[in-house]
């Protein structure tokens, strides 16, 4: 256990060093100004690094698991500090409590999902679904509760650790989702579920509301229990808003507090209704969830679908602010549509970027046919890589990327 705790006091010190460099508060500024739409200034940001770790990750040393976690945590941290894009390191550590309830996320509702990994890959598919409208009565809204003698043994033995080096903060963000579309694709099997739009099309608008009204009610008893703060996930350098949180309006996560839904971001996204019509994913999806969306600070809304022929749907909710514009959507388009009344994560294809090669000249052209699509229509957007596994064991080639991607947006 020393020895455990001289290497997580180490990694912790390289951190707050890095934590303490004056660039932090610049990138932090810039977040802000064009996440509340005054500047047009372009983030360039890796969302993140954990799919190809494997090929950067030095061998753990720390022997005990919970260490050995923070441990990869904090050695993923300063790997990214190394890239120079807009990632801001903070100066603190969170830590989740320990669940007394199974963890309350779609999985444990009551349904049993088994799935079956493809060989050789990531990729797995569901062998089990709801199919019957009997189903809906076996499904159990979870209410977690916190082991509090298990999350303060956690608590002493991080702190021991780090030896106060950094500070350590509770992570009590809500541990459910709030994705409905990945709901329909858990419970009905990814490929199945498309079916279900013409052969189950009253059931599934029940599933919805039972589901919406439920992570509602979640919701709200959450930010009664005082879950939702400042200094969780969803800020953090794994932000589930897919970028950095900083803003001028809301929370910020430099200043740990417990704060209201409106004071909070919400995420969410629908890759599995990619194909689904504007119409349908209307009345399916946004229907049931703008309630719970509304209930929150501002909204981002995206990964990997193309949002294209559905901005006008999405654009209805009134606290949103960041869309995703991914490989498969219109640039342009898309332009034309949110101009500056958003902020356009724009997410350039990363076979064309980093894992297929490294082509600076392909780069630079991309970039810049981006930059100037966005310039004409007034747009604010930042530049988003994200979603690669490899980068072919060329461990520096992010850090040239972005190098890359800086030169293009100022030539």
């Amino acid at each position: 256990m020393k020895r455990d705790n001289e290497i997580i006091r180490a990694l912790a010190e390289k951190t707050m060093e890095v934590a303490h460099d004056p660039v932090q508060d610049r990138r932090r500024k810039l977040w802000a100004d064009v996440n509340s739409l005054r500047s047009h200034e372009v983030p360039v940001y890796v969302l993140d690094p954990q799919g190809m770790w494997e090929e950067a990750c030095p061998k753990l040393e720390c022997e005990d698991p919970f260490l050995r976690g923070y441990e990869n945590w904090l050695r993923l941290q300063l790997y990214h500090a190394s890239f120079g894009d807009d990632f801001v390191t903070e100066k603190y550590i969170t830590m989740p409590p320990v669940l007394v309830s199974p963890d309350p996320h779609w999985r444990s509702w009551g349904i049993p999902n088994e799935y079956t990994r493809v060989a050789g890959t990531k990729a797995f598919h569901y062998t089990e679904y709801l199919d019957a409208e009997d189903d809906l009565d076996r499904i159990k809204i979870p209410n977690a509760t916190v082991d509090r003698q298990k999350t303060d043994e956690n608590m002493e033995k991080l702190a021991e650790a780090t030896g106060g080096v950094i500070p350590i903060y509770m992570d009590m963000y809500p541990q459910y989702r709030q994705n409905l579309s990945s709901m329909f694709a858990l419970y009905y099997g990814t490929t199945n579920v498309l079916y279900q739009f013409y052969d189950s099309w009253d059931f599934m608008h029940k599933l919805a509301d039972k589901f919406s009204k439920a992570v509602y009610k979640l919701n709200k008893q959450a930010e009664r229990d005082g879950w939702f703060n400042s200094v969780n996930r969803t800020f953090g350098s794994n932000a589930e808003i897919q970028a950095m949180a900083y803003n001028h309006e809301i929370a910020n996560p430099d200043v740990p507090e417990t704060v209201p839904m409106k004071r909070h971001w919400l995420y969410d996204c629908a890759q599995e209704f990619e194909s689904v019509s504007p119409q349908m994913h209307d009345e399916l999806l946004f229907n049931y969830m703008k309630p719970v969306y509304e209930e929150f600070g501002l909204f981002a809304y995206g990964c990997c679908e193309n949002l294209t022929k559905k901005l006008d749907i999405l654009m209805k909710i009134s606290n949103l602010r960041r869309v995703a514009v991914t490989p498969w959507a219109d640039d342009e388009e898309c332009a034309q549509v949110l101009r500056d009344r958003y902020v356009i994560s724009w997410r350039p294809n990363p076979a064309e970027m980093i894992t297929n090669g490294f082509d600076e000249d392909r780069i630079t052209r991309i970039v810049k046919r981006a930059k100037a699509i966005y310039e004409k229509y007034n747009c604010f957007w930042e530049v988003n890589l994200k979603d690669f596994l490899t980068v072919e064991h060329d461990v520096g080639r992010l850090e040239k990327w972005v190098t890359t991607v800086r030169r293009a947006l100022e030539s």
